[in-house]
């Protein structure tokens, strides 16, 4: 008859996978690990004054152009891991670039930006992790769009990129949250988005605090040096 020790050496494979799955929403973790990097955003002085609709129609403008070289570094990065197709992702569907050139055409401004540095997303539950910040910065425009009533006439002209993905948006965030929890299911899964998250919140931040420095003009056409992906959070 086997004794407790051989038992505990044969350990039925299911049962172990099983312990290993973490407890909770993934997209919970996402948003707890994530918190203090999120909260650092709304302290960058061009949304902040766009979130208090106080923010001039050049500054603006300048705001689009930074976003453009964000964003468009973030849809390369997205599109050059591994596919989020098996998680129910269409990236070319989710994106924002066609949107932020189109508000800089009507505005009459140049969509020629340098380009933001990131890390290479390395699987894709990190890239889920990404996806993660492109897709809440989509919840976060809709409200900000409210601050440009000011500067701007009504309707979808100068705002598409804040406004998003319009009617499919609901269905989209939903979709993605449905992917996160895929994605996250596995204790190496979760890790890996938020650490991806994480690099991605960090990169924003490092990108447009330094259009707020007087250096940062010289240093547009080159990006921002970011943290590289990490497994587990980075220190607030």
């Amino acid at each position: 008859m086997p004794d407790e020790t051989s038992l505990s050496s044969h350990q039925d494979p299911t049962a172990t996978a099983i312990a290993r799955r973490p407890s909770g929403s993934a997209r919970e973790a996402l948003r707890s690990a994530t918190g203090a990097a999120h909260l650092r955003l709304h302290a960058i002085p061009a949304f902040h004054a766009l979130a208090e609709g106080r923010l001039p129609r050049d500054d603006y403008a300048a705001l689009l152009q930074r976003s453009l070289g964000f964003h468009a570094a973030l849809e390369a990065r997205l599109a050059e891991a591994p596919p989020l197709s098996a998680y129910g992702i269409d990236l070319e569907a989710r994106r924002r670039t066609p949107l932020l050139r189109a508000d800089l055409a009507w505005l009459g401004v140049p969509d020629r930006v340098g380009m933001a540095e990131l890390a290479p997303f390395p699987n894709a539950e990190a890239a889920l992790g990404g996806l993660y910040v492109a897709e809440g910065s989509t919840l976060g425009g809709r409200l900000l769009s409210r601050g440009l009533d000011g500067i701007l006439p009504p309707g979808l002209e100068g705002r598409r990129f804040l406004l998003g993905h319009g009617e499919r948006h609901a269905r989209m965030w939903r979709d993605c949250c449905a992917a996160i929890e895929r994605g996250g299911a596995t204790e190496a899964g979760r890790s890996a988005m938020i650490g991806g998250a994480i690099a991605t919140f960090c990169a924003f931040e490092a990108w447009f605090s330094a259009a707020d420095r007087p250096e940062s003009g010289a240093r547009a056409g080159r990006g921002q040096p970011v943290a590289s992906f990490s497994s587990s959070p980075l220190p607030p």
